[in-house]
């Protein structure tokens, strides 16, 4: 598991803050391959994460989800059947996402996004005690 996405997937949605996220947007690298970079955002109650898989077609790209897990994997086959290029990655949704919202779409220009719902069951409401 990439524990770059990992820890900025958590780190988003903090059970600290109290309240929905502000609109945040980080960049990194992913692993195994120097071309792929990949954005993860929150966008009030969206979480998104998308990835270049431009060098491959559709039917390469293979998605799947298992609770809050995507993993994301392509396979380019030569004409001969020899693999000539792969792309792995996975990306752990933060706890507080409803895995049942996942979609996913993917661009012509080859970007792939993956979007989810904040779980509203899950959003903390701080009250003030009165005595």
């Amino acid at each position: 598991i990439s524990s770059a996405c990992m820890e900025k997937g958590r780190a988003i949605y903090s059970e600290d803050s109290g309240s929905k996220p502000q609109q945040s947007t980080k960049e990194h690298k992913f692993t195994g391959h120097s071309y792929p970079t990949g954005k993860i955002q929150a966008i009030g109650d969206i979480f998104q994460f998308t990835v270049d898989v431009s060098e491959f077609s559709l039917e390469d790209v293979i998605i799947t989800s298992s609770n809050n897990l995507i993993e994301v994997h392509a396979e380019k086959l030569g004409e001969d059947g020899t693999v000539t290029n792969t792309f792995s990655h996975r990306c752990e949704l933060p706890s507080d996402v409803d895995p049942m919202s996942v979609t996913m779409t993917m661009e012509s220009s080859g970007v792939l996004t993956v979007r989810s719902h904040r779980n509203e069951l899950f959003n903390r409401i701080h009250t003030e005690l009165k005595s």
